[in-house]
This record gives structure tokens, sequence and C-alpha cells, in this order.
């Protein structure tokens, strides 16, 4: 599996646009060998779902953030650029979520499905699910265990898990008007979990 092959596919032409033509085509080569010694190293858990999160959402910015950090960049600057790619991808998402989000009877919808997508797509290899509603006013889970969380601490990158919870808020605002995402606190931002609210618009 490439780095072409996945979500970040852009990253090359960034790295050239961002770091010159020489000097990015080398930064691009590098994350593209950790993000191969990642794949390799990393346990999937048995799961295909969770390993497709490793190869097409978790490891791809952590192979360019720990290969920035490596270059010499300070932890600011390469969360910042982390950050951008990853808004990149996330609004790929956000586009999806629009979709749906224009859908007469949206709510109704996405209430229908969350539980079957949540449990097929967050499995509890890597995810504590608890659910706390799901009625038609509000749907509201908790996670309590994450693997972006677990493993970003695991890696020594415990900063970069935040940027993973931001694109929650790029993603799902794409559901607004019908549909209202709001969170209080995340893993990351040492809450007792993540949360995650979504009001009928």
């Amino acid at each position: 599996m490439l780095l072409s092959e996945t979500p970040f596919a852009f990253l090359s032409g960034d790295c050239c646009r961002f770091f010159g033509p020489e000097a990015g085509a080398d930064l691009f080569a590098r994350t593209e060998r950790r993000y191969q010694a990642l794949l390799d190293t990393v346990d999937d858990r048995g799961s295909a779902v969770f390993r497709a999160h490793l190869r097409d959402n978790l490891l791809p910015p952590m192979a360019f953030y720990l290969t920035l950090r490596e270059h010499g960049m300070d932890q600011k600057d390469a969360l910042s650029s982390v950050r951008h790619e990853t808004q990149q991808a996330a609004g790929a998402k956000g586009a999806r979520m629009r979709r749906l989000g224009r859908l007469p009877g949206a709510y109704g919808l996405f209430r229908r499905s969350v539980r079957r997508v949540l449990a097929k797509n967050y499995p509890a290899t890597g995810w504590d699910t608890v659910w706390v509603r799901c009625d038609a006013r509000e749907i509201h889970f908790d996670l309590r265990r994450c693997v972006y969380h677990e493993l970003t601490q695991a890696m020594g990158c415990p900063e970069l898990c935040c940027v993973y919870c931001e694109n929650d808020e790029i993603v799902f605002s794409g559901l607004a008007p019908r549909i209202r995402f709001q969170r209080g606190g995340t893993l990351a931002g040492d809450a007792d979990q993540c949360d995650f609210h979504f009001y009928r618009g």
C-alpha cells in the first residue's frame, strides 16, 4: 500500500509545493518509507476494519508528522503542517456528509443507521463505545477508549491526537443545518471520553 493509494494522495504535491521540488521530494520519500515501516510493524489486531483505519486515516498523518520532527521541524510547525493535510482529507468526507445533510428527513436517516455504521467501522478491537441516547431529538455516544489516542501515545507523539479529533468538526459540520454536531471534550484534551452529540436541526 502506497500513500498515493490513501486519502492523502495529495501529500506528494504538497511537499514539493511547500518545501521546494528537491527538498519536498526527499521529505515525501522519507514519509513514504516511514509509512511502510509503520504498516509493517503496527499490530492490526486481526481486524480488516482496524487495518483500514491504520492504512487510510491514522498512519499517513503520523508518518508525515514523525518525519517532519525528525527533519528538525519544531512541534508547533509540524502539527500545523499535518493539520493542513488532514483537513483536506476531512473536507472530502465532509462533502459526503453534506449530501446526506441535504436529504429530507436527514436526521431520521442518520439515526436509523448510526448504531450499525458505528459498530461496523469502530469495532471493539480499537474503541470502547458507550451509548447514552438515541431518540428523536438527540444522538449521543461516548468513546471511552480510542486507538487514535492509544497509538499516538504509544508512538511518543500524544500531541498529534488532537489533530485527528479536530477533523470530526470538519466532517460532521457537513450535516448542518438539519443535524448539528457538538462535543464537550476529547481524550486528547484530557477528558474522560470523546463525546459525540448530534441534535436534530
